[in-house]
């Protein structure tokens, strides 16, 4: 079902009628804020991006990992070689669970970047400034102005006056506790609470970091027991480094995070020789996440970023997909029809679903078992494996095509019976996980190819069935085990 012709009508029409009506509103005006705001600029488009914070500053929440493919999009933006500029390429990943290690190894020109949000933030600003965007700081969202059921602008408030702004289209970058996904009323869908809280801070960069074999100059994502320990070298000569934990330590936590995430990355080997000294920042925590999906786009609206899709920060995914999901935002608004919104929002869910599942697997508490540790032991043993982890990071493959299962159930198989009968359990839970990523996967497939026919309808209905969250998946989803 097409949107109805009025509504269509009034959405190509709202601009032409009020020439000082803006093409967009954009509030929020971080990664996915920022880059939004150039792509409409470079477009023609008259753009306003506003923040309540005063940027540029630090965001607490970040890994500041920008994986090749986020490289990419920055290249094709123009601004690749000025982040690596400031934050040099960061070579080189470490994984593993427990005594079992291995690295990815990122080819020359293919590196990431972990650049601190201050300097990454106000690249982004000022470039969308250079492109024609107006930026506004300090300035937050208030209320909506609606015209029957159509957004038309929003009130905003800037040092205690507020102001009546127009716009053809308001976008919602304003983050997981979005006031503009609040005011529209939409939909959560998939969603789940974090088992893990987050506890991290800045460190000085050794002079040494870049020539140790254990390092190499890069980055570090392992699991040792139910800790999930992380190195990311960002640029001003820090490093960030953290802990993910199961949520039911923080007592253990309480009045005293710094002392405690001190002590927890100096009983770990990697970590002890980055911590001898005293950290460049206090500890900063996470500790009450929710990770889901919601309705992207309505009639005067959209989403994208972290507002519209949140997930589980482990494989560091975050600033990328709010590039990718700006670039396709953008596309769709300069197309001009609501149904381009609709297929944004439907293609945005099928190719996210396999990131956000493994990016569950990767943050639940039952990740480190026997069958997880045999597959991390193939993973860092055999080229082929890496090939296909580094091709999942540049988004030619999905990271749960990393293991056939095939080969998962062969050498299960060899482990039991060489006496190794713990891996059954973690398999039987494997199967049945990978048959619901499947279904959910298949899903969302379908939606998005049904985009130019369905209605915009409440995401309530965006659940196909029970989905049963678990810890172990390394599966392919287009296969059952």
């Amino acid at each position: 079902m097409a949107m109805p012709r009025h509504a269509q009508a009034e959405f190509e029409s709202l601009s032409k009628r009020n020439p000082s009506v803006l093409d967009s509103l954009i509030v929020g005006a971080r990664c996915a804020g920022s880059t939004l705001a150039i792509h409409l600029s470079r477009a023609g488009k008259r753009v306003l991006a506003i923040d309540a914070s005063n940027l540029p500053s630090d965001q607490p929440l970040s890994t500041h990992w920008i994986s090749p493919y986020g490289m990419a999009m920055l290249d094709e933006l123009g601004l690749g070689d000025k982040v690596r500029r400031f934050a040099p390429p960061v070579p080189s990943m470490m994984y593993g669970l427990d005594d079992i290690t291995g690295r990815i190894e990122y080819p020359a020109g293919g590196s990431c970047s972990c650049p601190r949000r201050t300097d990454l933030d106000a690249l982004l600003l000022d470039e969308a400034r250079a492109s024609g965007a107006e930026v506004r700081t300090r300035t937050k969202l208030v209320r909506l102005l609606r015209e029957g059921e159509r957004v038309v602008g929003a009130v905003v408030e800037h040092a205690g006056l507020r102001e009546e702004i127009r716009a053809r289209i308001v976008v919602g970058a304003d983050g997981p506790h979005s006031t503009t996904a609040a005011l529209v009323g939409a939909e959560e869908y998939h969603g789940y609470e974090c088992p893990r809280a987050l506890y991290w801070a800045y460190w000085p960069r050794p002079n040494w970091f870049d020539e140790d074999p254990r390092y190499r100059g890069g980055a570090m994502n392992c699991t040792f027991g139910n800790d999930v320990i992380f190195v990311f070298p960002t640029n001003r000569d820090l490093l960030l480094i953290g802990v993910a934990f199961p949520k039911t330590q923080l007592p253990e936590w309480k009045g005293r995070s710094l002392e405690k995430l001190t002590e927890t990355l100096r009983r770990n080997r990697y970590t002890a020789p980055l911590t001898t000294g005293q950290p460049a920042s206090k500890a900063i925590g996470a500790l009450k996440l929710r990770f889901f999906f919601r309705q992207a786009t309505g009639l005067g609206w959209a989403l994208v970023g972290d507002a519209g899709l949140f997930m589980d920060p482990s494989p560091g995914f975050g600033i990328t997909d709010a590039f990718r999901d700006a670039r396709a935002l953008g596309r769709a608004i300069v197309e001009g029809e609501h149904q381009a919104l609709v297929r944004y929002w439907r293609q945005r869910d099928a190719t996210s679903i396999d990131l956000f599942e493994y990016s569950r697997s990767r943050g639940a508490l039952g990740h480190n078992n026997p069958l997880n540790r045999m597959l991390y032991g193939k993973l860092a043993a055999e080229p082929e494996l890496q090939a296909r982890l580094l091709a999942s990071q540049n988004r030619q493959c999905s990271p749960l095509t990393i293991f056939a299962p095939s080969d998962i159930k062969k050498w299960a198989e060899q482990a039991v019976l060489r006496g190794e009968v713990s891996v059954i359990e973690p398999l039987m839970e494997m199967s049945q996980r990978s048959e619901q990523i499947r279904a959910e996967i298949a899903y969302r497939e379908r939606l998005a190819g049904q985009a130019d026919f369905a209605p915009v309808q409440a995401a309530a209905s965006d659940t196909p069935g029970s989905y049963v969250p678990g810890g172990h998946c390394a599966v392919g989803a287009g296969e059952q085990l």
